[in-house]
C-alpha cells in the first residue's frame, strides 16, 4: 500500500523549493524592519550631507530671476536621488556579502529602485525642462513647451532599444511596469557612460600631450578679474534700470493714455521707455555673454597657475607622471576598442571588454577568489568599471575643455548659478550604480543574487551591451577630437577679441 504525503508535507515541500526571499510574505516583521534601520540611516546621512554641502557647491546663490519653490525642488530631488544611490551602492554590498536579512533587503531594493525611477524618469527632467523655459514666454506657453518636451522624452525613453537577458529560472514571463523602466534607466546608464568614457579619453591626452598652455602669472588673474568685476557691476547697473522701467511702463498702463498719445506714439516708432526697455535687454544679453566668458577665463586662469606651481613640488611630478600613465591607458582603450570592431576582428564576435588584457587579468583574480565566477561576465563587469574610473580621472581635462567650449561659445553653455548642473550629477550618479546593477546581477552565482534578480528582473543582454557601449565609445571620442581641433582653432582668433572686450569693460567701469 503506497503511503501518500500529508498536506503539511506539501507545504512544507512548497516552502524548501522556493527560493528563500519567495517563501515569506509580502508584509514584513518588527526584526525585518529593525534590520532596515542602517539603509534608513544611510539615506537621511548622504541626503543631508549632499543637500547642505554640496548642492550649494555646484548651485552657486540663487540669482533674483530664480525661482526660490523650483530652486528647492531641485536640491530635494538631488539630496533624494543621490542618498537612494548611496543605499543601492550599500545594498549589493550587502548582496554579495549576504548581509542583512533577505526580506529586509528585498523590501530595501523595492523602495530605493522605485524612488529612483520617479526622480530619474518625472522628477528631474521636468526641472531640466521647466529651467530651459523659466522667465521665457508666458505661463501658459512655458507650461504647453515642457508638457510637449516632457512627453517627447517620455516617447523616446520607451522606444530605447532594448534587448533583455535571459531572465532566470525564477522569473516570470510577465514584466513589470517598473521592470520595463529599470531595463531602459539601464541602457541610459550604459549610453552616458559610454559618451563621457569616450569624451574623457580624448580630453585627458589631449590635455597632457596636445595642448600647449602659456605661462600664466598673477597679472593675468588679476586684470581678468578686474574685467569680471567691471562687467558684473555694470550688469547689475543695467538690470537695476530694466526693473525700474519694467515698474514705470506696468504704472503708466495702457489706460492712462489718451487716443492722442496713443497716435503720436505709433508715430514716433513706440514709446519711449519701451524703445529704451529693449536696448536695456539686448545690453543685459551681451553682458551676460561676456561675463560667463570671462568667468571661464577666470578659472582656467586660476586652474593653470595652480597646475604650474604645483608643478615643482615633489608631490606634483608624481601627479603628473600618473597623469600621462593615465592618458596612455585612454590612448590604448581607443586603440584597442577600435581594433576590435575591426571588420577582420570581428567575424570573431569580439569585444573590447572580450579582448581586453587588463580586464582578463582582473577576471581571472575575480576567478581565484570564486571559481563559480563566470570569466567572461567578469570582464565585462570591471570594464564598465574601469569606464567610471575614467570618468573620475578625467574631471580636470574634461572641465578644460568645457571652459574652453565656454569661452568660444559662452552663450551656449551659460552654466552660472544653474540647478541642472547638480541635477546631472545626481543622475549620471543613479544611472550608473543602476546599470552596474543590472550587469552585477548577471555576473554572480545564482546563491548570492536571488534578492537583487528578483528585484531588478531581467539583465540586459552581454552582447547588446557590449555593441552599444562600443559604438557609442568610439563615436563620443572621434566627435570630441573633431570638436577639440575646431575649438582651439576659433579659440586663437577670440583671444584677441576677449582682451579686448575685457579692456572696454575695465575702462567702462573706469569712467
Amino acid at each position: 500500500m503506497a503511503i501518500l504525503p500529508s498536506p503539511a508535507a506539501d507545504e512544507k515541500c512548497d516552502d524548501l523549493c522556493r527560493p528563500p526571499s519567495a517563501s515569506t510574505s509580502g508584509t514584513l516583521p518588527l526584526p525585518h524592519l529593525l534590520s532596515c534601520l542602517p539603509f534608513i540611516l544611510t539615506f537621511s546621512l548622504v541626503s543631508i550631507l549632499v543637500l547642505h554641502r554640496l548642492f550649494p557647491a555646484l548651485c552657486g546663490p540663487r540669482q533674483p530671476t530664480e525661482s526660490r519653490t523650483r530652486k528647492r525642488l531641485s536640491a530635494l530631488a538631488f539630496s533624494t536621488t543621490l542618498g537612494s544611490t548611496a543605499v543601492l551602492a550599500e545594498l549589493i554590498l550587502c548582496e554579495v556579502s549576504d548581509w542583512v536579512a533577505a526580506d529586509a533587503r528585498k523590501f530595501a531594493f523595492r523602495v530605493t529602485i522605485h524612488v529612483l525611477l520617479i526622480c530619474l524618469i518625472i522628477a528631474i527632467p521636468l526641472l531640466e525642462l521647466y529651467s530651459l523655459v523659466e522667465n521665457k514666454w508666458s505661463k501658459g506657453r512655458r507650461s504647453l513647451a515642457v508638457i510637449t518636451a516632457f512627453g517627447g522624452w517620455v516617447w523616446l525613453f520607451w522606444n530605447l532599444p532594448i534587448v533583455k537577458g535571459h531572465m532566470g529560472v525564477w522569473a516570470s514571463g510577465e514584466r513589470t511596469v517598473s521592470e520595463e523602466c529599470l531595463a531602459r534607466v539601464g541602457v541610459v546608464g550604459v549610453s552616458l557612460m559610454a559618451l563621457l568614457s569616450g569624451f574623457g579619453c580624448v580630453s585627458t591626452p589631449w590635455q597632457n600631450f596636445g595642448a600647449k598652455e602659456k605661462t600664466v602669472s598673477d597679472n593675468d588673474i588679476a586684470r581678468t578679474s578686474a574685467g569680471l568685476d567691471a562687467t558684473s557691476e555694470l550688469l547689475i547697473t543695467k538690470t537695476n534700470k530694466l526693473r525700474y522701467l519694467e515698474r514705470k511702463i506696468s504704472e503708466k498702463g495702457p489706460a492712462n493714455e489718451g487716443i492722442m498719445s496713443k497716435v503720436f506714439s505709433a508715430v514716433r516708432g513706440g514709446d519711449a521707455d519701451t524703445t529704451e526697455k529693449a536696448v536695456l535687454i539686448k545690453e543685459i544679453s551681451g553682458l551676460e555673454t561676456m561675463r560667463t566668458s570671462l568667468a571661464a577665463e577666470l578659472a582656467d586662469f586660476q586652474r593653470r597657475l595652480t597646475t604650474q606651481q604645483r608643478a615643482k613640488s615633489l608631490t606634483g611630478r608624481i601627479l603628473k607622471t600618473m597623469s600621462w600613465g593615465f592618458s596612455i591607458y585612454c590612448l590604448y582603450r581607443i586603440a584597442a576598442t577600435t581594433i576590435a570592431h575591426l571588420p577582420i576582428i570581428q567575424r570573431r564576435r569580439s569585444s573590447f571588454s572580450q579582448s581586453d588584457p587588463i580586464n582578463n587579468i582582473l577576471a581571472l583574480l575575480a576567478v581565484y577568489w570564486d571559481p563559480h565566477l563566470d570569466r567572461a561576465a567578469w570582464s565585462r563587469q570591471i570594464g564598465f568599471l574601469l569606464s567610471g574610473v575614467i570618468i573620475a580621472g578625467s574631471l580636470g581635462s574634461v572641465m578644460t575643455t568645457v571652459n574652453m567650449l565656454m569661452r568660444v561659445a559662452p552663450g551656449a553653455i551659460n552654466s552660472d548659478n544653474n540647478p541642472n548642473l547638480p541635477l546631472f550629477v545626481s543622475q549620471l550618479s543613479a544611472v550608473y550604480v543602476l546599470a552596474s546593477a543590472l550587469l552585477l546581477r548577471s555576473n554572480l552565482p545564482a546563491s548570492m543574487s536571488t534578492v537583487l534578480s528578483e528585484s531588478l528582473g531581467a539583465p540586459l543582454d552581454p552582447k547588446f551591451v557590449d555593441m552599444w557601449f562600443d559604438s557609442l565609445f568610439l563615436g563620443a571620442a572621434a566627435t570630441t577630437a573633431v570638436v577639440i581641433v575646431v575649438l582651439r582653432r576659433i579659440r586663437k582668433g577670440e583671444e584677441r577679441d576677449l582682451e579686448n572686450g575685457m579692456g572696454t569693460g575695465v575702462g567702462t567701469k573706469e569712467s
